[in-house]
């Protein structure tokens, strides 16, 4: 009796002891939506305290879908006020926004020791900018002249310029590839570099913008880099 009483209580240990390692090789699915990520661009202010006729900023906000999939959304602002050889003056300014997702190759990982990723956007920035070319001083008489770098190479004589209010709208796509590290438990440090091909501009009649807020020099492609701080908030588990 006692060694059935025995053999019984063995039985079910292992009973038990099955069922536990069976429970802990069950893999655990990884949550849908596990946090979001709030960052601010530092690289266009760090640019033009160096030197730069640009200073432009944006904020970002990313969802991560199992550490696979981050749709972003980005918004800023930028502007410009410089001056050509020619003597003439550009001043513009815009918002900007961008719409797309980034691919993490890392996803395998865990989300605190970093990624590298691939993405893609659809940029717009509708901007307003200013072109003239302002009278010269004559140093001796104390009149203004009309600026003698435009010159009308068919008539003769100087030809005046002053456009101020014009519009423009421009729409891009972006490629691009960029690694993110984390710093602290919520902070976050990531480069971007970007290749971007204009898409649609509905510009001016009397002259192309030269800058364009989040896209750059005005063409038919252009390549920026992005440096971004974020702060990371996990999203509440079920």
């Amino acid at each position: 009796m006692v060694r059935k009483i025995w053999n019984c209580c063995i039985s079910l240990l292992l009973v038990l002891a099955g069922s536990g390692l069976r429970a802990q090789t069950i893999p655990t699915e990884t949550p849908s939506v596990q946090g979001i990520d709030i960052g601010v661009d530092l690289y266009g202010i760090g640019a033009h305290l160096l030197g730069s006729d640009f200073l432009s900023t944006e904020v970002s906000a990313e969802l991560n879908l199992k550490n696979r999939f981050f749709p972003i959304v980005e918004a800023g602002y930028g502007r410009t006020d410089a001056w050509a050889e020619q003597g003439i003056h550009y001043k513009g300014s815009a918002p900007y926004m961008r719409l797309g997702m980034n691919y993490n190759f890392m996803y395998k990982k865990d989300n605190k020791v970093g990624n590298w990723f691939l993405g893609v956007r659809y940029g717009i920035s509708a901007v307003s900018y200013d072109v003239n070319t302002p009278p010269v001083e004559d140093p001796i008489w104390g009149t203004t002249l009309p600026n003698p770098n435009l010159e009308d190479m068919i008539w003769g004589g100087t030809i005046p310029y002053d456009y101020s209010g014009q519009k423009a709208t421009v729409r891009w796509y972006e490629l691009l590839g960029g690694v993110r590290v984390q710093l602290t438990n919520s902070i976050r440090m990531g480069w971007t570099i970007r290749m971007k091909w204009r898409h649609g501009a509905s510009v001016s009649r009397y002259g192309d913008p030269w800058f364009v807020p989040g896209f750059g020099t005005y063409g038919s492609s252009a390549t920026g880099i992005t440096y971004t701080i974020s702060y990371y908030i996990p999203w509440p588990k079920k």
